[in-house]
């Protein structure tokens, strides 16, 4: 084979990793954590670093990491597109609800403390909102990235 060829690679089957169980094992371990880490993070970056964005990142993070370990065509069969359309859709209606929620009450946009609830329980709604909204985005970014790169028709 010469410099000038290019190098192809054979496809293994229906996954393009490696079959090791330390990785797969690792990674049924670690997963449950780092759901667990963005929760806190969006629950209490209100009051401590971190926050929504940085919660639904984290959040995201489970699925690219799955789907490094397992494979992506494995993750993309329990991964529904519904379920991604509607945590996005989820994030973005809460959000909305609550900017323009509070117009409808006689405040401004964004203005909490015309609600019933407490401010910082209004937040924290908002925060989990933009969480869903963020982990949503990211998601999809990286199914729609990786579908394309395997070979699907819609990226």
């Amino acid at each position: 084979m010469s410099d000038s060829e290019p190098v192809t690679r054979e496809p293994k089957g229906e996954s393009d990793v490696s079959e090791s169980p330390v990785v797969r094992t690792a990674s049924r371990t670690v997963t449950p954590f780092v759901v667990a880490f963005g929760v806190y993070l969006t629950l209490f970056g209100t009051s401590l670093p971190g926050g929504a964005f940085q919660g639904g990142v984290v959040m995201a993070s489970v699925v690219v990491l799955v789907a490094m370990a397992f494979g992506f065509a494995p993750t993309q069969k329990w991964l529904d597109e519904r379920a991604l359309a509607g945590l996005f859709v989820l994030g973005a209606a809460i959000f909305g609800a609550v900017a323009f929620g509070a117009v409808a009450l006689g405040g401004d946009v964004l203005e909490l403390f015309v609600f019933p609830l407490s401010v910082e329980n209004m937040v924290k709604l908002v925060e989990v909102a933009i969480a869903a909204l963020v982990a949503g985005v990211i998601i999809g970014l990286y199914v729609w990235l990786a579908d394309g790169i395997h070979g699907g028709k819609s990226a």
